[in-house]
């Protein structure tokens, strides 16, 4: 019974492992989303005011231009990793790490100190997340006027579309 015990526990601790490293792998995935927004606001003043907040923001207009998308403005900005996670993210590597360990140690109790070593590699996940989070970020937004009013079309992180949904008085079609 004590091995069928060790090798569930060594069966889910991997597991563990296993989600744990997806974690971390999404916690530095691209969330680029489109969203659509009308507005009673004329169109000229709605792009000047949505290119301000985005420079207020820290995004830069970009030079390049596509032929296809001459109505798309395109800004770029750098998007900083988050301390927090980082902290967060070694934290939960160090206990899957010490869970691992322990299996480990018991299952191979005449090598069990050597195992403990392994909790020392918890901060590479914080040095990974850290390389990967720190990146480019781009956001192009277009204003149409319509029948109906103004349409406002971004291209942008799902947090950015998030706080300038709290920022406008905008309505989501």
């Amino acid at each position: 019974m004590e091995s069928a015990v060790s090798q569930s526990t060594f069966f889910l601790t991997i597991l563990l492992g296993i989600g744990l490293f997806f974690f971390i792998k999404a916690a530095t995935k691209d969330r680029t989303q489109i969203a659509e927004f009308a507005t009673t606001e004329l169109a000229e003043p709605l792009h000047q005011a949505i290119l301000e907040y985005f420079q207020n923001r820290a995004y830069q207009l970009t030079t390049e231009e596509t032929p296809d998308d001459d109505r798309w403005v395109k800004l770029v900005g750098v998007v900083r990793p988050s301390v927090f996670l980082a902290i967060f993210l070694s934290l939960l590597a160090a206990v899957a790490l010490l869970c691992f360990s322990l299996v480990l140690a018991t299952l191979f109790s005449d090598y069990g100190a050597i195992f403990f070593g392994l909790v020392l590699l918890s901060p590479v996940t914080a040095i990974i997340y850290w390389r990967r989070a720190k990146r480019e970020e781009q956001i192009a937004f277009q204003v149409l006027d319509t029948e109906q009013g103004t349409k406002l079309t971004l291209r942008a992180h799902r947090d950015e579309i998030i706080q300038l949904k709290a920022n406008a008085p905008f309505k989501a079609l």
